[in-house]
């Protein structure tokens, strides 16, 4: 199926094809031909066609068509193709959230008790059909970056309801077992930090340190990510009538009201007395 001419202003988007942060590739490759990528980022393998081997400090494993294999960052692996195949392959370089509503605490808790041994995981077939569906705009040469972005959303929606819980944990040891404890740490001390650098304090690192393994970590600034969680708790507090908003200022740190609303103005485009109202009205007219 040949698709029809695209807006031209694809050809000269800045998005088109130039995000690095997940990006999916087809990959061909030819019997015993080495397999190489670069240690900085993960990946997931998806194989359609052929086998590969794959060697680590500890086994050597061989997978073959519709399994998934993921390969940890900053890891050492020596791959080679056993058959002439196909496969599609995802690179990230930010974490991965399986599901925002899973609690990181309990995972973890969890990781630690788990001993892990390479694993890969079938392919059922909601993955196939998405692989496929993945596979057919790449070979139309659509690389659009927001394309690429919703199918890197959309696979973990996938495994979140098509796959079980122990099944996630040991396939995504490798990139979650540092990254969950990360998670853990930030998330344990953010309520005790005003700033970067008291949250950076806090969680035992340098502030440049604490910068760079959060940026990779969440993909976004320890700034922004402090802003977004602020947001939300004023918004949570907000709904709750009983709470008056001069306490919720006060709770969150704000000098007095005034400062709240002008933090509610600036990010939320509205004051709290017309955020917890707009609430208010919402709800009464979906009862």
């Amino acid at each position: 199926m040949q698709i029809k001419n695209g807006l031209d202003d694809c050809a000269c988007c800045s998005s088109n094809g130039s995000d690095t942060h997940r990006r999916f590739v087809k990959r061909e490759f030819e019997q015993w031909e080495r397999i190489s990528f670069p240690p900085e980022a993960g990946y997931i393998l998806f194989i359609l066609e052929g086998e590969i081997k794959i060697e680590n400090t500890k086994e050597v494993n061989v997978c073959g068509i519709n399994r998934m294999i993921l390969l940890g960052y900053n890891h050492e692996y020596h791959i080679k193709a056993v058959t002439k195949g196909l496969m599609l392959v995802l690179s990230f370089t930010t974490h991965y959230h399986v599901c925002v509503n899973i609690n990181a605490e309990r995972v973890w808790r969890a990781m630690k008790s788990l001993k892990y041994q390479f694993n890969t995981l079938e392919m059922v077939t909601p993955m196939l059909d998405f692989v496929k569906s993945v596979l057919f705009y790449l070979d139309q040469k659509i690389y659009c970056d927001y394309l690429q972005e919703s199918k890197a959303v959309e696979i973990f929606i996938i495994y979140r309801f098509f796959y079980t819980s122990e099944e996630l944990a040991h396939f995504f040891y490798p990139v979650l077992y540092k990254d969950l404890s990360f998670d853990t740490l930030v998330r344990t001390n953010f309520n005790q930090a005003k700033t970067v650098q008291e949250l950076a304090d806090l969680c035992g690192y340098s502030l440049s340190k604490f910068k760079g393994v959060f940026v990779r970590h969440f993909g976004i600034s320890p700034y922004q990510w402090m802003q977004q969680q602020k947001i939300s708790k004023i918004k949570a507090s907000l709904l709750d009538k009983t709470i008056p908003i001069k306490s919720i200022a006060y709770e969150l740190g704000f000098v007095d009201q005034s400062h709240l609303n002008a933090f509610c103005k600036k990010y939320l485009n509205a004051t709290p007395l017309q955020i917890r109202n707009s609430s208010e009205v919402k709800k009464q007219s979906e009862n």
